[in-house]
């Protein structure tokens, strides 16, 4: 039902009666409007009436109005709830009260729902809201809601939304919207500000005012308005100012209709002060004046500057600044002088010109200093004549002089006797005591006091004795000497000067006499001491009179030691904390000015030196930071002077303190061991990273399903350091794990590794039961049965056994129907070890183990291989291998070996062996006699079969063999081997040597002691053994090891000039690499022999050449005369240098080094070359006087070969010849030969 309330309830009701049955008998339109509209303009009248109380519902066209809440009205009419058809509009959310400040953003919101959905219209006062013309201002949204922006007063009113749809129209109840529209005075948001500019300058004041509304605004300057009234802007007004020459007040006025404000900027025309009147002398001392005067200026002056000088000086003003007030006393002026002073005024813009000047003198006061020069000397042996010059600060007019003396001048100055002297700087002395010392003083005075005394002088009343001199001075010129410079006293003669120094108040007097000069540079002093000195002048009748002690310090030097007891603590992995202690104080040489550090990482990634300077002198300690952890450091530290640095320390290691690793531990790697063991596998982490010890590791891991953890993280900790694995048990199977991994030190864990996810295998079968069975057939019955435990089928058995005490196994695999095995070869004597495993589907599971051990029995072979590996005329040395490993039957206590000489049938000698050793040497044998040998092995059931005989043969009493046999010399591509054998021994048995590994065999003469092994490899190591093979039983051997030299000269010698008449030829040498550490060189000369007219190159290579001779003569160097001359052509020594000149003239009859250059002989042709001793660090001579002992004692001597091809010279008396020369000259490779050997391992270097 729909019910009405309403005013009248006879004239409403007609209405809407009528209007209701007109529509739905389908009355003409223009009676039902002519209703309609009636309806229309009384519902209009009551909701003017009684705004806010109807609500309208609309049937087709037809309208029924529906009012609630409304107690006025006295009846209600009803309609019939089936008279609206279905999906009639409702409105679900209508407008409601709204209020909204102007220019703001209202909206009112509507929501309707019906079948079909409704569309939304607005009212506004009863009348359509036209969102079409309004400049989009006020616009419907999607939802229906009505959206005004930028609201008017105009937008006020009351506002009902409209549902309609094709079953009819439904209207909201009505909402009022409220435009509130604020009024606000105005008011300066911006004001002007004050502004100081220079004359003729520009300004812009700018003014900002607000307000609602806004207000207008404009400018005056007093009365005037710089604003015209018909451009009056709103809001904001700037006023722009050019050629300002004058300072005013300008306003910034705000006006609207809510009230007038105003605002002012001072505009400043800045100008430099004037000069301030001309100061006035109001008071003055000695040392001060103090002056007032007037400021001269209406506008404000910030300070003053008082400048001063001595009057009729050249010299510019000096300025006292800052003056705040005009009187001021200028001080610090010296007494009795004229000055000239003027005041200048300063304000913000600058300072003004200068005042007139005022003259004025300072008042007098006593001198300030003493007389200058005072000098006495004797005039006779009772008088003195003293003089003096006038002080330098005599602060008045001087009124004259005192001068003072006595015998004592330890005594108080006022018990002196004195003598005045008016206006005179001369005075005699006399009634003095002859033959004794004066002291002597002398003042100036002026009307206001006496000034200060002299230093005493002293003086001898002695005819001819010099005086004191004068003007002594002491000047430092460097950090050890000290320039003394005088004036002589007034004397007839002066023979010297007489010095007295001392090295501090308390050092020792020295006395130096110099020359009767006027200075005198002191040198070897210490730097930075303070030294004390005394100057007197001596003539022929005696000694003066020293002067007063004047001093002076030596200049400054770098310190000479370091700094004291360093030391260094890491208080953290990357610091470390330096502390130390000044230098000595007798060795600081200056004034410590700073201190700086030098340190570089020894092992760490940054071995770059660093250095720290700039530490101040009264710090003792210094905090390194940003360093590597634990890593060390090496650290100095260095005092500085102002002339400079100082020592370096002695360097500190530390290291800085350990941290976690920062690394995680590397290649991590997982493995399914079994279905519930994983084997955890990893390298140590990156040792940059590691930041200390390692102590061990830590295994984390945890459960995972769906790649998400599941359950407790589980941890297990390796305490070593080195360990790089580790099995996990103890898992579920089937189940994948999470693993990572983390080092630790002591700091505690380090950064973990990435996650490696791992799935155990399925189970595996359990322990099979075993069981082992021995025979007496070297046979063992092994028998199974399935384990207990078998998670699935089994596939079969894997059976692992083998002796206990070696590491192969046998490993067979059987079928899951079989249960036993017999094995064979089972040893007697032996343990064995047998392992059992099952298999099913997933893999072999874990393996049964068992034990037996065969009893021992006697062994049932006898030892294999017995030979001889040397022997002597009355011993033989013998070696055998163990019987074979499956007849010894156990363990071998004991051999037994037995022999007989092969001539007696019946006499066997049996000797045991214990313990079993497998070599036996046999002594007592006779010699050149034939033994048969066998031998047998124990266990501890007793012996075994003797093996076959083998016969050994003794050698014979005169066989003598080689001893000490050595290297006697090495060079680059051959060794000289050499060996000792008794005199008179004569052998046809040759010896033989091996070498390159027994791939090269040399014999020699049984009768030779050496020999030269050619044809090497450069800096190769060779080993040689040397035999004498007698008989059929073999020799001795010896065997000796040597490396041949390196490869040292590269380049070749070049003749300069040709060989002239006199058997003279210049050759440039080669250079020698600075990096050998040659001690030095010999020119050696070998003159070839001739054979049928020819002559005859001894050897290719100069590796062949016996060096005997030679290293002889070597030996014998420092002879400085050798007599006689050699009849057969023999090499020789003809230089010896320390230092290999470019170049050499051979055959100029000169002595080097103890040899003779002999001279060459006509027509016969010569190879030259260089030998070289080369220092090593090993010695096996002390004294080098026994060179040639320790030469041919010496064990190993290494000559290093460069073989390119010898010179040749020959020397001819015939111009015609030289041609012939240089052809042969030409056609051959000129090189130098460089040997080298020192007296310990020996090294000659060869090249040729």
């Amino acid at each position: 039902m729909i019910f009405e309330k309403l005013p009248d309830p006879t004239v409403l009701p007609v209405l809407l009666a009528s209007v209701y049955h007109l529509k739905k008998a389908n009355c003409s339109c223009s009676v039902y409007l002519v209703f309609l509209s009636f309806l229309h303009q009384f519902l209009a009248y009551e909701q003017l009436r009684n705004p806010g109380t109807l609500s309208r519902v609309v049937i087709g066209d037809f309208m029924s109005y529906y009012i609630t809440n409304m107690k006025s009205f006295k009846s209600y009419i009803s309609f019939a709830e089936d008279q609206i058809p279905r999906g009639f509009p409702t409105i679900d959310m209508g407008p409601q009260l709204k209020v909204v400040e102007r220019t703001r953003t209202a909206t009112m919101l509507c929501a309707a729902s019906g079948n079909p959905d409704p569309e939304i219209t607005w009212f506004k006062d009863f009348l359509p809201v036209d969102t079409s013309n309004n400049n989009g201002r006020i616009k419907q949204l999607r939802s229906g809601a009505l959206q005004i922006e930028l609201s008017e007063e105009s937008d006020q009113g009351k506002y009902e939304c409209v549902a309609t749809n094709s079953a009819g129209t439904r209207y909201s109840a009505p909402a009022n919207l409220y435009v509130r529209v604020r009024r606000v005075p105005p008011r300066f948001s911006i004001p002007p500000t004050n502004h100081e500019i220079m004359p003729g300058g520009s300004v812009n004041i700018t003014c900002v005012a607000v307000g609602s509304p806004m207000p207008y605004v404009k400018w005056m300057l007093g009365a005037e308005d710089l604003t015209p009234e018909d451009d009056m802007p709103i809001g904001r007004n700037v006023l722009e100012l050019n050629d300002v020459r004058q300072s005013a007040n300008y306003t910034c006025v705000a006006m609207s209709t809510l009230g007038v404000i105003e605002a002012i900027a001072q505009i400043t025309v800045k100008a430099l002060p004037k000069p301030p009147g001309t100061p006035v002398v109001t008071e003055s001392t000695a040392t001060s004046i103090t002056l007032t005067w007037d400021s001269g200026n209406p506008e404000p002056v910030s300070y003053y500057i008082i400048q001063h000088k001595p009057k009729n000086s050249e010299e510019p003003y000096k300025e006292i600044d800052g003056v705040a007030t005009t009187r001021y006393s200028v001080a610090g002026l010296s007494p009795y002088s004229e000055y000239e002073f003027r005041v200048v005024a300063v304000n913000n813009i600058g300072r003004g010109p200068p005042s007139e000047p005022v003259s004025t003198r300072t008042s007098e006061q006593a001198p300030s200093s003493a007389p200058r020069n005072v000098q006495a000397r004797m005039l006779s042996s009772t008088t003195i004549l003293v003089q003096w010059e006038e002080p330098e600060e005599p602060n008045g007019q001087i009124q004259g002089y005192r001068v003072y003396y006595t015998m004592d001048p330890t005594q108080h100055v006022n018990s002196w006797m004195k003598h005045n002297v008016a206006d005179s700087h001369i005075t005699t002395i006399g009634n003095l005591v002859p033959q004794k010392t004066y002291s002597v003083k002398v003042l100036a005075f002026t009307s206001v006091g006496d000034g200060p005394l002299t230093s005493d002088i002293q003086v001898i009343t002695q005819t001819g004795v010099p005086g004191q001199p004068l003007n002594f001075k002491a000047e430092p010129e460097s950090e050890t000497s000290i320039l003394l410079s005088w004036t002589p006293p007034r004397s007839d003669t002066i023979s010297s000067y007489e010095l007295i120094y001392k090295d501090g108040e308390h050092g020792e007097e020295q006395r130096v006499s110099t020359e009767p000069a006027t200075s005198y540079r002191l040198q070897g002093l210490r730097p930075n001491s303070l030294y004390l000195f005394r100057l007197a002048a001596r003539s022929p009748q005696g000694l003066g009179a020293s002067t007063a002690e004047i001093s002076a310090r030596t200049m400054q030097s770098k310190p000479s030691a370091p700094p004291q007891d360093i030391s260094c603590t890491s208080p953290s992995s990357t610091s470390i904390l330096v502390s130390w202690k000044p230098p000595p104080v007798e060795k600081q040489n200056g004034i410590i000015t700073e201190y700086s550090i030098k340190y570089i990482g020894i092992d760490g990634e940054d071995v770059k030196p660093h250095e720290i300077l700039g530490i101040s002198s009264d710090s003792t300690q210094y905090l390194l930071e940003q360093l590597e952890k634990w890593t060390e450091y090496r650290i100095s530290v260095t005092a500085h002077t102002d002339v400079g640095p100082g020592p370096e320390s002695l360097a500190v290691l530390i290291r800085t303190d350990e941290d976690v690793p920062s690394g995680p531990p590397r290649k991590v790697e997982v493995e399914a061991v079994n279905s519930t063991a994983v084997k955890v596998s990893w390298r140590s982490p990156v040792p940059s990273k590691q930041h200390g010890q390692i102590r061990g590791y830590q295994v984390h891991y945890v459960r995972m399903e769906n790649g998400e953890p599941k359950g407790q993280p589980m941890l297990k900790d390796v305490m070593l350091a080195d360990a790089q694995e580790m099995i996990i048990s103890g898992l579920q199977p089937e189940t994948t794990y999470s693993f990572t991994v983390t080092a630790y030190t002591t700091k505690g864990d380090g950064a973990r590794s990435k996650p490696k996810l791992i799935s155990t295998t399925g189970a595996v079968p359990g322990k099979p039961r075993l069981v082992i069975s021995h025979t007496q057939m070297n046979t063992a019955l092994i028998q199974w049965h399935p384990p207990l435990d078998t998670f699935g089928p089994l596939q079969g058995y894997r059976l692992k056994f083998g002796r206990k005490d070696m590491d192969t196994f046998t490993t067979m695999e059987f079928s899951e129907n079989e249960d036993h095995f017999t094995a064979t070869d089972i040893h007697k004597g032996a343990s064995y070890v047998f392992r059992l495993s099952a298999r099913n589907k997933v893999g072999f599971g874990e393996e049964m183990v068992k034990e037996i051990s065969v009893p021992e029995e006697a062994p049932s072979g006898f030892p294999q291989n017995l030979h001889s590996e040397s022997s002597t005329s009355t011993s033989v040395q013998l070696t055998w291998q163990m019987p074979l490993l499956a007849e010894r039957n156990g363990i071998i206590t004991k051999y037994t070996i037995l022999y007989r000489d092969i001539n007696v049938a019946y006499q066997p000698v049996e000797l045991p062996v214990v313990p079993a050793d497998t070599t036996m040497t046999l002594s007592g044998l006779k010699p050149d006699t034939t033994y048969d040998v066998k031998v047998r092995a124990h266990t501890s059931k007793g012996p075994g079969p003797y093996s076959p005989s083998v016969q050994f043969r003794t050698l014979p009493v005169d066989q003598v063999f080689a001893k000490n046999f050595h290297v006697k010399a090495v060079m680059k591509t051959s060794v000289l081997l050499s060996w000792e054998i008794p005199e008179n021994y004569n052998s046809a048995l040759p010896f033989k040597i091996l070498y390159d590994d027994g791939k090269m065999v040399v014999e020699v003469d049984g009768r030779a002691t050496q020999k030269l092994i050619t044809n090497l490899k450069p800096e190769t190591s060779y080993s040689f053994v040397l035999t004498n093979r007698g008989n059929s039983a073999g020799g001795l051997q010896h065997r000796v090891t040597a490396k041949t030299a390196p490869d040292v000269l590269r380049t070749k010698p070049v003749f300069i000039g040709k060989t002239n008449l006199d058997g003279m030829i210049t050759v440039e040498l080669p250079e020698v690499p600075s990096n050998e550490n040659i001690k030095g060189y010999y020119i050696v000369i070998v003159p070839l022999k001739r054979s049928r007219g020819k002559f005859i190159k001894p050897w290719e290579s100069p590796d062949e050449m016996e060096l005997d001779e030679l290293l002889k003569e070597i030996a014998r160097k420092r002879r400085s005369i050798r007599l006689g001359r050699e009849v057969e052509l023999k090499p020789y020594i003809a230089a010896h240098f320390e230092v290999l000149p470019t170049e050499f003239t051979l055959g100029d009859k000169k002595h080097y080094g103890g040899f003779e250059n002999k001279q060459l002989q006509s027509g016969q042709e010569y190879v030259f070359f260089v030998l070289a001793v080369m220092e090593h660090s090993e010695s096996l001579c002390c004294d080098p006087s026994q060179i040639t002992c320790c030469y041919l004692r010496s064990l190993t001597q290494v000559l290093s070969h460069e073989f390119h091809s010898s010179i040749f010279l020959n020397v001819f008396k015939k111009k015609s010849s030289s041609f012939a020369l240089e052809r042969a000259i030409e056609s051959e490779t000129c090189t130098a030969t460089l040997f080298s050997y020192s007296h310990s391992l020996r090294t000659l270097s060869v090249n040729y």
